[in-house]
């Protein structure tokens, strides 16, 4: 069963996105999905929750 994805506000005020299951950032092609404005950060979680995008952890 794949994990849900959430976002979470950094201490600059940036967006992360985030697994549920692990609670580490996403990361996608070796990047992490931090540093991000809250509409970049609701469109990664949409695309991911489509499987538009996936993961770089999701291979396990």
């Amino acid at each position: 069963m794949a994990n849900g994805f959430d976002k979470r506000q950094d201490k600059e005020g940036r967006w992360e996105v985030f697994d549920t299951g692990t609670d580490r950032v996403v990361r996608l092609d070796g990047l992490p999905l931090s540093g991000l404005d809250e509409a970049e950060a609701d469109e990664a979680i949409e695309r991911l929750q489509a499987r538009e995008i996936t993961p770089d952890d999701s291979r396990r």
